[in-house]
This record gives structure tokens, C-alpha cells and sequence, in this order.
């Protein structure tokens, strides 16, 4: 009886960790390229990592230091803030690049098989509030939280309602700005870190400090935990999420 105990205790386990899958969102920023990322990477140990900013030198140092654990990477490189990646534990069935007209940046949408379970990100880049020339202003700021929302709006077309969705990535808003209200309100979605986590910043600069960093989630998964990891020499924090597909 009691092997028949440990037995169906050991089965329980492994299907509910078999529903288990982690994620990570980095701006590594384009400009701060270096060789200490694979050691943050490397022991936050995430089951997916998303990458805003990526470039080819990027991708050649986390390729040389992390092949060795994602055995599945997609980049689309930038030589300026554009560039999307995603490092994968799990094979990677699809990456669908969406053209962003209201904002700068393209949105990745991925498409990760687990076991037997089909999982969806969008991995974003939202405008930052700066005017279409690049400078800082007070009207591009006031109405940067008002692109966002169109620019979420374009991406969601090409987003499969029917599949667990993560939508993640740098929004350049905080966490009570008018897009994470939309996926809220309009979408279903929420926001992962705010359940752990109400403070700490996932963005510095000089003086200034924000948390522009999201983790989004749809009625199909459940966020079991979500921390900000203070490491790394971007003027981003990575941003981590434990997740159960339902």
C-alpha cells in the first residue's frame, strides 16, 4: 500500500510540473553589450527568455555562453532598439513578426510547443515617449500611453484568443498606464508582477526609476510567482514569471 501511495504521489507531482513553465522579458539595451549577461541568464535559469534590443553582437555572445541550455533561439537583430529574441528550453513551432504603425518597433509573436500543450507570446517593444524625431517632450509623453494602446490593438489581431498568451516585453509605461488597463478591461489579462510584487523598479537612469517591464497574462495560465531580478548591466532589470497552464 505504501508503494502504491509513493507511486501515485510521484505521478501527481510530475503532471503538475509537466503544466509548469517560466519565463523571463530583458531589454538588454542595444548599446551596453557584454559578457556578464550569461551568468545572469544562466542562473535565473528560465524556461523561455525574451530579449528586447537585440543585435548580432548580442546574439553571438548568448549563442557562444548559452547554447548549451536553449537549444531552440530566434533573433531578429536591430542595429538600434528594434531588434526581438527568444531563447527556448522547448522547440519553437512559429515566429511572426508584426509591423508596428503606430509605434517603432515590430512585436514578435511566438509560438512554443510544451509536451502537449501550445503556448503563445507576444513579445512587445512599446514606443518610448519621446516625439517621432527622437526628443524628449511634453506632448509625446502625455500621449505615449495613448500609442501604446493602438499599438496593442494592432498586435492582438494576429493574437489566437483559444491558446494560453503571454503578452510581455518593455510597454515605457508603469503599471496603472492606459495599456495594461486595456488588456485588463478589454482582453483579460493581467498583470503578473504587481501579485508579488507592488514596487520595485525594473528600469533605472542616473536619477530616475520606473517599471516599465510587463508580464501579462490571459485566463489560461495561472502566475504562481513573478520577481525582479537587480542584476545585469542594462538600464533594465530582468522581470520573471512562474506560470501553470490550466
Amino acid at each position: 500500500m505504501k508503494l502504491i501511495t509513493t507511486l501515485l504521489f510521484t505521478l501527481f507531482f510530475i503532471s503538475v510540473k509537466a503544466n509548469d513553465i517560466s519565463i523571463l522579458t530583458y531589454n538588454v539595451n542595444y548599446k551596453l553589450i557584454n559578457k556578464k549577461i550569461i551568468p545572469v541568464l544562466d542562473s535565473i535559469n528560465a524556461d523561455i527568455v525574451c530579449l528586447q534590443e537585440s543585435n548580432k553582437k548580442w546574439e553571438e555572445i548568448i549563442r557562444n555562453g548559452l547554447e548549451y541550455k536553449y537549444a531552440h533561439m530566434k533573433y531578429r537583430n536591430s542595429n538600434a532598439s528594434g531588434g526581438l529574441a527568444v531563447l527556448s528550453k522547448y522547440p519553437i513551432l512559429d515566429v511572426k513578426y508584426i509591423r508596428n504603425r503606430p509605434g517603432w518597433f515590430p512585436a514578435a509573436l511566438i509560438t512554443i510547443k510544451k509536451d502537449q500543450d501550445t503556448l503563445q507570446i507576444l513579445n512587445v517593444h512599446l514606443k518610448p515617449p519621446l516625439s517621432d524625431n527622437g526628443w524628449i517632450g511634453w506632448k509625446a509623453s502625455f500621449k505615449a500611453d495613448i500609442v501604446h494602446v493602438e499599438e496593442l490593438k494592432q498586435f492582438m489581431k494576429y493574437v489566437d484568443p483559444n491558446l494560453p498568451t503571454l503578452i510581455l516585453g518593455d510597454f515605457n509605461e508603469g503599471d496603472k498606464k492606459k495599456a495594461l488597463k486595456w488588456l485588463k478591461d478589454e482582453n483579460n489579462f493581467t498583470d503578473a508582477l504587481p501579485l508579488f510584487d507592488k514596487r520595485t523598479k525594473t528600469w533605472r537612469f542616473i536619477l530616475l526609476r520606473g517599471r516599465y517591464d510587463h508580464l501579462t497574462f490571459n485566463n489560461k495560465l495561472t502566475c504562481k510567482f513573478a520577481r525582479v531580478y537587480k542584476e545585469g548591466r542594462s538600464d533594465h532589470f530582468p522581470v520573471y514569471g512562474e506560470f501553470k497552464i490550466n
